[in-house]
């Protein structure tokens, strides 16, 4: 199995609750909890649009074990976009038919953290927490997942980009029914409504069915929002 980690170290935008430092620090942690684990491989990817692939590997030198890439990217305002186009970017660095576990870079193993058994992943094209997946809307957390292989995580991607962008295009219910009549009579270019990385993910798996939803992954880190920094477990 290998891990990959995802990273937007430095942001091109104001909007973050992190500084740079910080998010090193958070990755750095991540980094350091990750190579005692028994990973084959554990690869970097960042789409920081303030510092290039030499900063970066400066950034980690310490880490002889992990594989440093940058990739300079349009950061879209949908983070989900952004991280999904990261790593379809960079999948061509990936081998083919080895269990991936994909983590982001705020987030680190805790110490009940245990790379999944081989044997579910055989059985299972993506395994990890999953929200309200007996309701209509729901979410699968994209913090930390497995995936069976690079297919699988590729194809996942490309669908959950589709999804973002022509879900608001579709007809849902009454109220995206009205929506596409309005449209009708009065064309507009562009969406009103995108979903996330997480609820696209959801989509695609409750119609895949190939998936296994866990009670935790045992990461823990920084979540942002609302102006409040909240630590989790999960």
């Amino acid at each position: 199995m290998i891990a990959i980690i995802t990273s937007c170290l430095y942001p091109n935008t104001i909007h973050s609750f992190f500084s740079p430092a910080e998010r090193v620090e958070q990755t750095r942690s991540a980094l350091g909890k990750l190579v005692s684990l028994d990973f084959e491989r554990i690869l970097l990817f960042d789409n920081s649009d303030l510092i290039d692939e030499n900063r970066l590997r400066e950034l980690f030198t310490d880490f002889p074990e992990v594989e440093p890439y940058h990739h300079r990217q349009y950061q879209f305002r949908n983070k989900g976009i952004s991280e999904a186009l990261l790593l379809l970017n960079n999948m061509h660095h990936l081998p083919d038919d080895v269990p991936i576990f994909k983590i982001s870079g705020r987030y680190a193993p805790n110490e009940e953290f245990k790379p999944m058994d081989s044997g579910l992943l055989e059985k299972y094209e993506v395994i990890g927490i999953g929200e309200n997946f007996d309701k209509k809307t729901s979410s699968f957390n994209t913090r930390a997942y497995y995936v069976k292989n690079k297919a699988i995580l590729t194809e996942m991607l490309v669908l959950a980009v589709e999804e973002i962008f022509s879900y608001a295009k579709g007809i849902h219910g009454l109220r995206s029914l009205c929506n596409a009549m309005l449209a009708y009579y009065r064309p507009a270019i562009g969406i009103s409504y995108q979903l996330s990385l997480e609820q696209a993910f959801a989509r695609i798996l409750k119609y895949k069915k190939n998936y296994l939803l866990l009670n935790r992954t045992n990461i823990e880190g920084y979540v942002a929002g609302s102006g409040r920094r909240d630590f989790i477990k999960e």
